[in-house]
């Protein structure tokens, strides 16, 4: 059996916050929907009119918009100053729930495909025409993955080329393989976004030349989210969090094993486990390893499994638990992450937080690194449960810090206006 109830998936539902908690409830509420306009048959999305202050076309490009683990892109896009960010992308999803931005939908129509495979190294004549008249200063390509294949959309616009990396792109499969696969791209990019100082060094052994890359990381709507402190009264058990795709990369094997040995020392606590596999090979499998570990273990009185959540359901129940848990490895196959978005909402909601010295979350904890344990070390993330049960003021005082730091160093005008501002330094 299973830990508990598992709860099915909405086909729109997301466990990422995707904007301010106020506009998410303004825009979601029960029954309301969304109308998108057609724009003739190239494609679905918003109407491509200028923004009042933001007329100066970005063309971001992206696979799928909005993805449901990758909302923090919406998020990150929407608070951009002097810029009008239109999104162009091959699947238009969540257009309900994230409204706001222009965007352009590619449509793979029978004759855009065969003109596709007979003309590779040109845009579709109508497409062409279309992004000319939207002159876009700069293409921003998201993820490495998808910027390899944007050399045709490039040379068509001959603008300057911004290529932001986020994770798996930089860290996962052979380094020479990656080497090899981003060697043009390297060469022909204005700019190169990484999310923190160890991703900047990884793309450095990539090929990637130092003065192209610009530390640049995602910003989180602090004063939007509701926040509170986290008090563990006398005699209820510790609620733990955990949310987030069910992959190797993300340690839960390893905040289960805490939990056991939690268990054993007599804490009381309960575990939830929000999210699910996301059709990544080696999801479902993780997936089904957690499941055994748990029977195993006997701990399927202690875990329960909710899948993908919306965010608003989200953040209720994270205002319910005491402490988040993101418990990041390095994967087989070299997989990593990047900064974990819903590690940083979690902080700016007052939480405390457990997570590793794994990739740039040092880069987001700052000052307070030292709260971090070591990847793979389920006695190490043991301890910090024990040490917030033998001292629940901790809770309070971590909480406040961390969320803190997210205010200080990771808001997101602060950082959309960074974005801006690179905007103009390459045109």
């Amino acid at each position: 059996m299973p830990p508990n109830k598992t709860v099915t998936p909405s086909r729109t539902q997301s466990y990422i916050y995707p904007q301010g908690m106020a506009a998410y409830l303004r825009t979601n509420r029960i029954g309301s929907a969304c109308r998108i306009p057609l724009n003739d048959n190239l494609g679905r999305g918003t109407a491509l009119t200028p923004i009042p202050g933001r007329q100066i076309v970005a063309l971001q490009r992206c696979y799928q918009f909005v993805g449901r683990t990758e909302n923090w892109l919406y998020d990150h896009l929407r608070f951009v100053p002097r810029h009008n960010p239109i999104v162009l992308c091959d699947a238009l999803l969540n257009r309900d729930e994230f409204p706001e931005l222009q965007t352009w939908c590619f449509n793979w129509s029978i004759m855009r495909r065969v003109w596709h495979r007979l003309a590779k190294n040109h845009l579709y004549p109508s497409e062409r025409q279309r992004l000319k008249r939207l002159a876009p200063c700069v293409l921003h390509s998201h993820f490495g993955t998808q910027a390899v294949t944007d050399y045709v959309l490039h040379r068509t616009l001959n603008v300057p080329w911004v290529v932001s990396f986020y994770g798996a792109d930089v860290y996962e499969g052979p380094q020479a393989e990656r080497q090899r696969t981003y060697a043009r791209l390297f060469d022909e990019t204005a700019r190169v976004l990484a999310l923190g100082p160890v991703m900047k060094e990884q793309l450095e052994r990539l090929g990637c030349p130092e003065e192209k890359i610009t530390i640049h990381p995602l910003g989180v709507d602090v004063e939007d989210l509701p926040s509170e402190p986290r008090i563990l009264k006398r005699g209820e058990p510790l609620r733990v969090l955990f949310a987030g795709t069910f992959r190797e990369k993300k340690g839960i094997h390893c905040l289960i094993e805490a939990a056991a040995m939690a268990q054993r020392a007599g804490l009381r606590l309960k575990l939830e486990l929000v999210g699910d596999s996301a059709g990544k090979p080696g999801d479902r499998e993780t997936k089904d390893e957690v499941y055994h570990q748990i029977r195993r273990l006997g701990l399927e009185d202690l875990v329960t499994h909710r899948s993908f959540l919306s965010f608003r359901e989200l953040v209720a129940l994270a205002l319910r638990s005491h402490v988040f848990v993101a418990p990041s490895v390095t994967a087989a196959t070299g997989d990593a992450e990047g900064t974990p978005f819903v590690l940083q909402q979690m902080m700016a909601t007052g939480m405390p937080a457990i997570s590793t010295v794994h990739s740039d979350i040092p880069y987001l904890f700052g000052k307070h690194s030292h709260l971090l344990v070591p990847e793979r070390d389920a006695r190490a993330i043991a301890g910090r449960l024990q040490r917030y049960v033998d001292d629940p003021d901790t809770l309070v005082a971590d909480g406040a810090a961390l969320r803190d730091q997210i205010r200080r160093a990771f808001d997101v005008r602060k950082c959309a206006a960074q974005l801006s501002d690179l905007y103009d330094a390459i045109r």
